[in-house]
Order: structure tokens, then sequence, then C-alpha cells
């Protein structure tokens, strides 16, 4: 799952070579992915959510011209979406969760954004 996540966090463009430079870039993160998969799948199953694109290595936005935050560069934003994620149970117990890893968790509709710390 560790690899799939990071596929789908690191894809911010149809070019491929453009996702692969943000993808090697982003594996000098890894461990920023792997403490927080760890931390949801207590939770929710992992197979239960959708990642969506959150990473933007700096290098590759210097490069395409695009704006990104220094959490975004530093895989500190993660972007998931989850039926789950409607239900109060569920995202009360992500937030307990989480809590000592994120500063602030946001919502809209069925996407959760986690910004960790």
């Amino acid at each position: 799952m560790l690899i799939k996540a990071c596929n789908t966090i690191t894809k911010i463009s149809e070019d491929s070579e453009i996702n692969t430079a943000n993808y090697m870039e982003g594996v000098s993160y890894i461990s920023s992915l792997y403490d927080f998969l760890n931390h949801l799948k207590l939770i929710v199953s992992l197979k239960k959510v959708t990642f969506l694109p959150s990473f933007k290595g700096k290098y590759t936005v210097e490069k395409l011209g695009i704006a990104a935050t220094e959490k975004e560069n530093q895989m500190k934003v993660f972007i998931v979406q989850s039926s789950l994620f409607l239900e109060d149970k569920v995202k009360q117990d992500l937030i307990k969760n989480l809590a000592g890893v994120c500063e602030d968790i946001t919502q809209q509709g069925d996407i959760l954004t986690f910004y960790l710390f």
C-alpha cells in the first residue's frame, strides 16, 4: 500500500516524466507517508480510502512554475477520500488518533486533508 499511495500522491501532471521526477523527490520523505499510513489504518481500512495528489516536490514545482507550500514540498499534506469520512464517529476517531501527528485536519464532503507537524 505504501508504494501505491506514494504513486498516487505524487501524480501532479499528465506527463509521466514529471510524475516520475516528483515521485523520486518524494522518496526522500517516505517516512512521513509511512507514519501517516500506520496511524490511518488503525481507524479505517486502507482499501476503503483513495489517496489524491498532494505532494509537490520543491524542485519539480520550481521547474514547472507551480505554486506549492513548504508542507506540500515535504510530504506533510495528505488528501484522502472515503465515504467513511462522512460518519461522525470515524472522523472523531481519526482526529483523536492523529492528534499527535497532525496539526490540522480539514474536511470537504468525503475528502479529508491532513496537515502533519
